[in-house]
Parts: C-alpha cells; structure tokens; sequence
C-alpha cells in the first residue's frame, strides 16, 4: 500500500508547475528536514531547479548555508527525482511580509458563537 505523500508527489511531478510544486514542498518541508529546522526555516519559491528558501534568523541562515547540499540531497530524495539544484538563502529582512492566512506558524483562534 503507498502513502498517500508518494502519491501525491507522483501526481504533482507529472503536474510540473512551480506552485503546485512548492504546495507539496511546503507539506513535505518537516519531514523532509526535521521539525526544528522547519520551524526556523520555510521554502519561498522552487522555479527552474531553484529553491529559494527563508530562514528566521542569521543563525539559522548560517546553519542552512553550512548543510546546503545535504538539504538539496534530502529534499531530491523526498521528492524522488532532481527537483533542486540550487539554493537561496533569504534572510529574516528581505523577507516579504505573509499574510496570517498563509502562515501556519501560529495556532488559530477560533470563537466560539454565542
């Protein structure tokens, strides 16, 4: 039985667009990486074998910079094939501001109808 990620990546692969690409990147990004190295860092953008990726600080900046080709391996391997060639590293002040519907760094709060 296949997990329904395999499938998935199967599918997008065939798909071949950037953001249909990066959506299953950024489902992937913790298993790909670990979840403490994903919640310091977040892809941006995959165009062209490129991945652009953002990361909270100059510390983690460094960190990603000092692990690059073996992130290109792991994220290559998840994705079954060369899905990375190269990376870009984005630091916390050049990073566009996201709106809070796009982040899911932040628990959501829901009220409750009264």
């Amino acid at each position: 039985m296949n997990r329904a990620g395999d499938f998935l990546g199967n599918v997008i692969r065939r798909i071949n667009h950037p953001d249909a690409t990066l959506a299953w990147l950024e489902s992937a990004w913790p298993s790909v990486v670990g979840p403490q190295l994903a919640s310091h860092t977040r892809p941006l953008r995959c165009v062209k074998n490129r991945l652009e990726l953002y990361a909270d600080s100059a510390d983690w900046l460094s960190q990603l910079a000092a692990m690059e080709s073996d992130l290109r391996a792991r994220i290559n391997a998840a994705w079954g094939g060369t899905l990375v060639r190269e990376l870009k590293l984005v630091p916390a002040a050049a990073r566009r501001a996201i709106s809070r519907e796009l982040d899911n760094s932040h628990t959501p709060f829901i009220r409750r109808r009264t």
